[in-house]
């Protein structure tokens, strides 16, 4: 693998909880991300996949420096460019400026992403002012060229948000975000608020994108089936860690972490002749990051839990070349590691 672009040491974001009063004392701490370790190479996707509230989309946004210190605390590094992501944005937001361009985002909700009083010629154009990359003539050219890029008619840059669909939108929020020609890109959950129709278009054109203009994507997702069909590699989180990073196809065909393999079997298969698979169903709902379990987290809701689990956290160890998991049994070699899904 090519040496990363973009690396993850020990991150973590907490966000703490205040009482109200004069004073704002914190009362608790949310421990979103709770130390997770990644490196992404240039021109891969890595798939982020996980439960809503496993700090997926905080990871996301932390890599970016887009929460300021006074809402979370981000501590660890994020290495790109031979800087530290995170020390930069300890200085402030200008700190980061100078590398904005190479670091975008795609957001969510198309609906809630473009500001309704912009046309979306202004949109796309208004990173392209910023960062000083065109002027006059120029911007309109590029702003053109982007929508043409995104499948989308020049014509439409006039044109307000309300008058798109959420396909359309999230075009646009696609074309805004490579305005200013980024090395890195974080998807976060760009498809999850379109309809199924539009979702795999969507997919498809960012496939398309990262292959033509050699784009390097952190793309989160809770839909495992659509993540298979765009991601190089897949790391599942739960609760604020990364529990399995592995190639795609071995974490579809063998899931080893016991939550991934519930994670999979849930996925549905739109012949099931073609295989049979045993749902895995797990019991209770995903602790509190206010207070999660010691030891393994997902140990509570594990049916092959050990007394080492709930004691002591595993390590996230290569079992195999380049395949990680966390998770004790599966470091020893247990049976259930091979068992059919």
């Amino acid at each position: 693998m090519s040496p990363a672009l973009v690396t993850l040491d020990r991150l973590r974001v907490h966000f703490p909880l205040r009482a109200k009063g004069f004073l704002s004392k914190t009362r608790a701490v949310v421990r979103a991300v709770d130390g997770i370790d990644l490196a992404i190479a240039p021109g891969e996707t890595v798939g982020l996949v996980g439960e809503s509230g496993c700090g997926k989309s905080t990871t996301g946004r932390a890599i970016l420096q887009l929460y300021p210190p006074r809402v979370a605390t981000i501590t660890g590094e994020v290495h790109y460019g031979g800087r530290d992501l995170v020390a930069l944005g300890r200085r402030g937001p200008g700190a980061m400026r100078p590398l904005r361009k190479d670091l975008q985002i795609i957001f969510q909700d198309p609906y809630a992403s473009l500001n309704p009083r912009m046309t979306i010629g202004s949109t796309i154009a208004e990173p392209l002012k910023i960062h000083g990359l065109a002027k006059g003539s120029a911007i309109t050219e590029r702003v053109n060229s982007l929508l043409e890029t995104v499948g989308l008619s020049p014509t439409m840059a006039r044109r307000f948000p309300h008058e798109f669909s959420g396909g359309q939108r999230q075009r646009i929020g696609i074309a805004r975000a490579l305005a200013v020609n980024p090395k890195f890109i974080v998807c976060d959950e760009p498809i999850s608020a379109l309809d199924v129709s539009i979702q795999a278009q969507i997919m498809n054109l960012m496939a398309e994108l990262r292959e033509r203009l050699g784009l390097t994507y952190l793309f989160i997702a809770h839909d495992l089936a659509a993540v298979k069909h765009i991601a190089q590699r897949i790391a599942v989180m739960y609760l604020g860690g990364i529990v399995e990073l592995a190639p795609a196809d071995e974490v579809y065909e063998r899931p080893l972490h016991p939550y991934t393999r519930a994670l999979i079997s849930a996925v549905p298969i739109p012949d099931p002749s073609q295989r049979e698979r045993k749902r895995i169903r797990l019991d209770g709902e995903i602790p509190s990051p206010i207070d999660p379990p010691p030891g393994c987290h997902f140990h509570p809701r594990c049916p092959y839990a050990e007394p080492i689990c709930k004691t002591d956290a595993p390590p996230l160890t290569e079992v195999s070349p380049g395949r990680f998991v966390a998770c004790h049994p599966v470091a020893r070699g247990s049976p259930f590691t091979v068992r059919a899904s």
